[in-house]
């Protein structure tokens, strides 16, 4: 009986070991997978946290490259627009010059028409009072000739007695202008305004009666106007004849005339 006993337990106890020993199979097992679950969890986060340094440090100098890349940017803006501000200054500088070499251009052709225009003016006047003075020369001589036609023929005169020679001695008195029947010469205007001056010396053939029968310039005042003027004044005047011995007779006279302005 006590060994049937001793086979029953025997047999009991085998069956118990077999199931403690799968248990500490099993919790090996487990905790080796826990391990293995606890390196695997640790080496996926120390990857993990690597990984985050990685893309924090990229991220940092990304930000710093973005920080040059904005003051690079600024430094070119203001390099640009200091640029921009010389040239624009420089087109203003050149438009003004332009400007100022148009109005320079049409003041002197303003300038030049001005004095061309005066320049034919005075010419014109020049010509009116030189046309002016050769009217009344013609005229002049004209009226000259009418008289010395209208003149009638002289008659002729009985022979008379030869008068006796003037004695040597005898007194001779020159002809002389009568000044009182002068008409006051007109200064020539041309003359006025270019403040021309002189003297001019003519002579002139006096018959017996004391008319003027010619005259000429002797001696120029330098100015022909005033020559002109002075003769034809002289020409319309009375003179008295030349004597000799009491007798009248045709002679020459000279007389000299001035042309001042007062003031």
């Amino acid at each position: 009986m006590n060994t049937m006993m001793n086979s029953d337990v025997s047999a009991s106890s085998a069956p118990k070991k077999s199931l403690v020993q799968s248990a500490e199979m099993f919790i090996a097992v487990v905790l080796f997978a826990v391990c293995a679950a606890a390196g695997l969890a640790a080496w996926l986060m120390s990857l993990g946290d690597g990984a985050a340094d990685e893309s924090a440090t990229v991220e940092t100098v990304q930000v710093f490259a973005s920080l040059a890349d904005a003051e690079l940017a600024d430094d070119e803006q203001d390099v640009l627009l200091a640029w921009e501000q010389r040239l624009e200054q420089t087109f203003n500088q050149r438009e003004q010059a332009l400007r100022q070499q148009e109005q320079s251009a049409v003041l002197e052709e303003q300038a030049m028409a001005l004095a061309q225009a005066q320049a034919a003016a005075e010419a014109a006047k020049e010509a009116a009072e030189a046309a002016e003075q050769r009217a009344r020369q013609a005229e002049l001589a004209r009226k000259k000739a009418l008289a010395a036609q209208a003149k009638p023929a002289a008659p002729v005169a009985p022979k008379v007695a030869a008068k006796p020679k003037p004695k040597a001695n005898a007194e001779r008195i020159p002809a002389s202008v009568d000044w009182s029947s002068c008409r006051k010469p007109r200064y020539p205007r041309a003359s006025i305004r270019l403040k021309q001056e002189g003297t001019v010396t003519m002579t002139f053939a006096i018959d017996a009666q004391g008319q003027v029968v010619s005259g000429e310039v002797q001696q120029s005042s330098g100015v022909e106007r005033l020559d002109n003027a002075a003769l034809e004044a002289i020409m319309k005047c009375s003179f008295t004849p030349e004597t000799l011995g009491g007798e009248p007779q045709a002679s020459s006279a000279q007389v000299r005339f001035g042309w001042r302005l007062g003031g």
